[in-house]
């Protein structure tokens, strides 16, 4: 992949349509704080020639949004770009707004002058802002993956230099469907409107109580509040220049701007260290079901591409005058063909979760902070099975281990951290257990668009990825850029330190087995062939 910099507007040639498309733009950007949303603001700023990116944040923690913003640009993501650019230029290009969604009904919560000049100045916006965890009430996911979607759109209805509007779903937002098409399905029991009407009118309680009735066949609140958000969008802002884009479960980097950066330990993240640690030795999936995976910085340049297509299908549309805008109901673009769905999945994908939970342990060098079990792991399609080997292999060497710790006078840690997983492993499971046949015809054809200095400037085909290349700097990045944990060569410095507890755990481990052995053969009695063959299976 081609390196990039701030020069690109030199560089661009008139044959390069998505650069030049970006040229001198503005970009509104909300969940600029987000995973999703760093890689994608870095990118913007060290690739593309944009005039301004005006980044929408909230107020977290009573930080203000320009402290929030400095915080952000200290970021080791942000290395390279502060190399070629001072922090001062940087802040000439991206104002941070402040937004709020607990402010009235429709709008951001911005002050009147900051919207007067977003609604003047904006011709793109990517929206990226969402509540991703899969265990939010369905209060909360509703109000920011609905509710957010509606009062950024009505901001974008309003904006007179509109081009595109990029809303980033999740593949999985009808995961209850066995084949997905790059279409909205508009299947859910009541409208967004409705569903958006409860919330506002139930407490956080009262909406638990219809979670069930409410998410009907899909596994959980995010897929849900994402399904209701595509429809809302379908229903009342199709008249928009606006896309969908779904990008399945989102990696640490490839390769840009450095090899595994990541800041969160969402979905496989969290299993495969948890699983080096020794905290996961059972999990609930199939090895051979395909992983539907994607690093981030391949996920940004596809959405940055599909922007561009967003804008093309747009061109041509007839705006309405002032008299008109009023007597649609505050509609600004003739109703159209049905919003263009993009499910990224480039090629066909070759890694199931079998190879995955493999390779992740090929950057792991054996030394790692609270080890609690020898790393070693067994994937298990039967729930029975599944909930007996991770009684004996999840919630018995907890107890044993907290035991030990309160023999030397420490409070219990592991049985909690157990629950904790083993919580995390039954929600993965829907995903671990099932493989989607997946139209792509969109993203493929993103593809055509660009010119070969684009491709090699915004790679997405998913089939250029080296795998094997990719694992090798999965965990260390994982404890690098998000644990904080010192470098290889600082590890094997002190490595001595933590030897003595590493043997002190595969002394318990022996001893686990081995009891477990003896309580076996007591049994048993005298069928110890059959007793060795059981307790082979067991610790496979």
């Amino acid at each position: 992949m081609a390196a990039c910099g701030t020069d690109n507007a030199e560089r661009c040639s008139d044959s390069d349509r998505v650069l030049s498309f970006y040229r001198n733009s503005t970009i509104l950007l909300t969940g600029g704080t987000g995973f999703l949303g760093k890689v994608l603001l870095e990118k913007i700023l060290r690739c593309l020639s944009v005039r301004k990116v005006f980044l929408a944040v909230r107020v977290k923690d009573g930080r203000k949004p320009a402290e929030r913003l400095q915080e952000l640009l200290k970021d080791v993501l942000f290395n390279r770009l502060r190399h070629d650019t001072s922090i001062e230029q940087l802040l000439e290009r991206i104002e941070p707004v402040e937004i709020s969604l607990e402010a009235d009904g429709v709008g951001l919560g911005m002050d009147d002058s900051t919207e007067a000049r977003l609604l003047q100045e904006t011709e793109l916006i990517f929206n990226v802002l969402a509540s991703v965890k899969f265990n939010e009430s369905i209060k909360n996911a509703v109000g920011t993956n609905v509710g957010g979607t509606r009062r950024v759109l009505l901001l974008a209805r309003r904006m007179q230099r509109l081009k595109a509007v990029v809303h980033v779903s999740t593949l999985y937002s009808n995961c209850d469907r066995p084949h997905i098409e790059e279409r909205v399905y508009d299947d859910t029991l009541l409208t967004p409107d409705s569903v958006l009407m409860l919330s506002n009118l139930l407490s956080a309680g009262e909406m638990d109580g219809l979670q069930h009735c409410l998410l009907g066949s899909l596994p959980n609140t995010y897929t849900f509040s994402k399904k209701c958000a595509e429809s809302l969008i379908q229903q009342e802002y199709h008249d928009l220049p606006v896309g969908i884009f779904r990008p399945p479960i989102v990696l640490s980097t490839y390769r840009e701007p450095i090899a595994g950066w990541t800041d969160n330990l969402n979905g496989p993240a969290g299993l495969c260290l948890w699983t080096v640690k020794g905290y996961v030795r059972v999990i609930h999936g199939n090895g051979s079901k395909r992983a539907n995976l994607v690093p981030v910085d391949y996920c940004v340049n596809a959405m940055l591409v599909a922007c561009f297509d967003v804008a093309a299908r747009s061109t041509g549309r007839r705006r309405m005058s002032a008299d008109q805008l009023a007597a649609g109901g505050g509609k600004s673009w003739e109703p159209a063909q049905p919003v263009p769905v993009y499910n990224y999945l480039y090629a066909r994908p070759n890694l199931t979760w079998g190879r995955y939970m493999s390779s992740v342990s090929m950057g792991f060098d054996g030394w790692i902070k609270r080890l609690c079990w020898h790393h070693s792991y067994a994937i298990v399609s039967n729930r029975t099975l599944f909930r007996l080997l991770s009684l004996c292999c999840h919630t018995v060497p907890a107890c044993l281990l907290d035991f030990v710790r309160q023999l030397r006078g420490k409070r219990p840690f592991y049985r909690r951290m157990v629950s904790k997983t083993n919580r995390f492993l039954e929600t993965m499971s829907y995903f671990g257990l099932r493989e989607w046949q997946i139209a792509n015809a969109n993203v493929v054809r993103l593809r055509t668009l660009l010119t070969p200095n684009e491709a090699s400037l915004l790679e997405f085909d998913l089939s250029t990825v080296d795998w094997d290349e990719y694992f090798q700097g999965y965990i260390p990045g994982i404890r690098r850029y998000f644990l904080a944990e010192p470098a290889a060569k600082e590890r094997r410095a002190c490595s001595t330190l933590s030897l003595g507890w590493n043997r002190r755990i595969q002394f318990l481990c022996q001893l686990f087995h081995k009891l477990i052995w003896v309580l076996i053969c007591l049994k048993l009695g005298h069928r110890l062939y059959v007793a060795r063959n059981l307790f082979s299976i067991l610790i496979s």
